[in-house]
């Protein structure tokens, strides 16, 4: 009995230390991602200001191009987390019971579909 109550404490605590670096790593990740989208607003900005100088429909088309990039680019940064994550995380949902880790499979889908959703929605 003493056994299962050290195992649970220490799944228990390898669970909030990998939660904490994920929440960390997503932290850091979201700090990136807003300092990018500064960036890319200001070149949207300026992208803009040449349109109102000149030809509209091969701004636009560029601008287009270019906001798919960065899409793709952010796309990217989130599958590198989600791969961060899922490495951390993994071990500590394979000591859970089977109606956890169904739980966590489940997550892990709607979060994918979401990540295709919202890709396909920018592009």
């Amino acid at each position: 009995m003493n056994d299962i109550r050290q195992d649970f404490h220490k799944t228990a605590q390898d669970l909030t230390r990998t939660a904490t670096e994920a929440a960390y790593v997503a932290v850091g990740l979201g700090v990136i991602g807003i300092q990018r989208a500064q960036v890319r607003r200001q070149e949207l900005v300026e992208a803009v200001e040449r349109v109102s100088k000149g030809g509209i429909d091969s701004s636009l088309t560029e601008a287009r191009k270019e906001l798919a990039k960065r899409v793709k680019d952010l796309d990217d940064a989130v599958g590198q987390l989600i791969e961060v994550l899922d490495a951390h995380l993994h071990p500590v949902a394979e000591r859970l019971p089977a109606s956890a880790q169904a739980v966590v499979q489940q997550a892990k889908e709607a979060r994918d579909q979401l990540r295709v959703r919202i890709v396909d929605f920018a592009a």
